[in-house]
């Protein structure tokens, strides 16, 4: 394996770093670790998430915008908004079926790009703050999550790409409003994440 000298990640508001106030998400401590790192072994880490993402909004732009930063190391943290539901009595943003379809897409497109793919799956919520969140009519379930990991994780085996599981790793203390997750929650992340790539020979 060639070493990767430019990380490009797409995801939603939690990759992204929403409510980490103290050094911007576990994205941003990534690179914040890997800056320091001599030069001969440095690597960029672009976020290249937005709030409210879904495997739709990353499939119409990854490409161009990897191909800019020449990216030869992809990560995907997505799933949680494909998966909430409209209303209480409503549907999956993102139906399942579709879901995995773009997925597959999203892999096929990638893999034009580079071999090195991670793709990580959504965390678990509280839900005693999420059903519905309180600024709008959706509610974030952990079983429709669950679901929606597993068929990520499916897919992801069945192309043979990385995958990480987050969900259980934070508790209702490291989220700051039941979905995203506090500095603490970042920071717990981070570390899983940076063990995942040190263990997969990315870093």
């Amino acid at each position: 394996m060639n070493k990767i000298e430019s990380i490009c990640v797409f995801g939603d508001s939690t990759a992204w770093g929403a409510w980490d106030t103290e050094k911007g998400g576990w994205v941003n401590r990534l690179w914040l670790e890997l800056a320091e790192i001599s030069d001969e072994n440095f690597v960029e880490v672009y976020n290249l998430s937005v709030s409210g993402g879904t495997t739709k909004t990353i499939l119409a732009r990854f490409e161009a915008e990897a191909k800019i930063r020449k990216a030869d190391g992809l990560i995907f943290q997505t799933g949680g908004n494909d998966s909430y539901l409209k209303g209480k009595n409503g549907h999956n943003q993102i139906l399942l079926d579709k879901f995995t379809q773009n997925l597959e897409k999203i892999i096929n497109k990638a893999k034009k790009i580079t071999n090195n793919i991670i793709f990580i799956g959504f965390k678990n919520v509280d839900e005693s703050k999420t059903m519905p969140v309180s600024w709008k009519d959706i509610y974030y379930i952990n079983s429709e999550i669950e679901k929606y990991n597993n068929a990520m994780q499916k897919v992801c085996e069945k192309y043979n790409i990385l995958y990480l599981d987050i969900f259980g790793l934070l508790t209702k203390e490291d989220l700051e409003d039941g979905l995203h997750p506090n500095p603490a929650g970042h920071e717990k992340i981070y570390n899983k994440v940076k063990e995942f790539l040190s263990k997969n020979n990315w870093i």
